[in-house]
């Protein structure tokens, strides 16, 4: 069976695809967000897959097995009225998470590295060549069903991005995370810089932040 043929692309349903998407959530990042996922309840990444489900106009899943295996979101960060939606989300799940409020349970060092990456994060935003295009607000896969994956869910996502008028697609990630991929893909580098996100996670780890685009 070819790799692309194994996956089911589909639309993401918070009912029946948060457990899988969780898991690949977890095993995606774990080495970068441990403070958070070791030191705060499963609900807080069930939240930020929420989350940005809501600021997205589409979130995928790739099917295997019975489960959703990886996730995608894509987003229209650089259209007015989605880029404010975008922030009221954003904040009101921040300003909870900060005060402690909700249904999440976090321990201190939870709550010192979720501030940390969301101030190392912040050069993506003013060092983004803004214009029109999609984004790629997140994507990952559980471990064990990489391999085709990721190829299944961005052709998805750059289908719709053709689809919805954009001749450009972008995407934000560092390179502690799968930069290679986009790579290959066909993205092409747009901006490096120096971040440092990961004080509690990857303290001795020289970080690059990375933005790519592709025109699609």
């Amino acid at each position: 069976m070819d790799a692309l043929d194994r996956y089911l692309v589909r639309e993401f349903d918070p009912r029946g695809d948060l457990d899988g998407a969780c898991r690949a959530f977890i095993e995606g990042f774990r080495h970068i967000l441990w403070p958070l996922i070791d030191h705060a309840e499963r609900a807080m990444v069930e939240d930020i897959i929420l989350a940005m489900h809501r600021m997205g106009v589409v979130t995928y899943v790739a099917e295997a097995d019975g489960e959703a295996r990886g996730i995608l979101v894509g987003g229209l960060p650089f259209e007015a009225r989605e880029a404010a939606r975008q922030v009221f989300v954003a904040a009101s799940v921040i300003w909870k998470w900060l005060l402690g409020r909700g249904r999440v349970m976090a321990r201190p060092l939870a709550r010192a590295h979720f501030r940390r990456v969301l101030i190392g994060y912040l050069p993506h935003i003013y060092r983004h060549p803004w214009s029109p295009a999609t984004e790629t607000l997140l994507i990952t896969s559980q471990s064990g069903y990489r391999g085709g994956i990721g190829r299944a869910m961005m052709d998805a996502w750059v289908a719709e991005s053709r689809g919805r008028g954009y001749g450009k697609t972008t995407v934000c990630t560092d390179t502690q995370l799968s930069w290679d991929f986009y790579e290959r893909y066909g993205f092409r580098r747009a901006r490096s810089f120096d971040m440092n996100a990961y004080h509690y996670s990857l303290p001795e780890e020289t970080v690059t932040g990375l933005i790519y685009s592709m025109e699609i």
